[in-house]
């Protein structure tokens, strides 16, 4: 491969020699960044084993992907919405935090699971979540980082 790229380099090269100047720089506007903080974990729910990832913009959104193999489920939280979805069956959910609080018989906000996924014991914190829905479950965090991304993807 490399050598090909070397033969087109040198066999579309001109012969004739052109004046060069040096082009003129524009510095291209700064995008504004935003932090992105990435939890990974693993989980253990009603016997059933998964990992995943949770992926956290500060007062933004919160996304959360759950695998085996395969991807099993996404979730997504705004200040005023949640969708939730599963890969396998025919299990989704996308509406309020008041239509939640119906679905579960629990009062969650957007800001008690920001704060639970950045919490020191979110590990903790979750699997308590879980057992006051009825799940047994055991989760722990495996990993956590900070990645600075374009902040277009995001509202503000």
């Amino acid at each position: 491969m490399a050598m090909l790229l070397a033969l087109l380099a040198v066999g579309c090269r001109s012969t004739r020699q052109a004046a060069t100047t040096a082009p003129a720089t524009v510095a291209a506007p700064a995008a504004p960044q935003r932090q992105l903080t990435v939890i990974t974990f693993s989980a253990i729910v009603n016997g059933f084993s998964a990992s995943g990832q949770m992926r956290v913009a500060e007062d933004s959104v919160l996304w959360v992907s759950v695998n085996k193999l395969v991807e099993l489920g996404r979730a997504m939280a705004t200040p005023d919405s949640v969708w939730l979805t599963t890969t396998f069956g025919d299990h989704s959910f996308a509406g309020s935090y008041d239509d939640l609080q119906q679905l579960t018989k629990r009062h969650i906000t957007f800001d008690d699971m920001q704060a639970m996924a950045m919490a020191d014991d979110a590990g903790e914190q979750i699997s308590q979540l879980a057992a006051s829905l009825g799940l047994n479950a055991t989760v722990y965090v495996t990993g956590r980082r900070k990645v600075n991304k374009l902040a277009f993807p995001f509202k503000k």
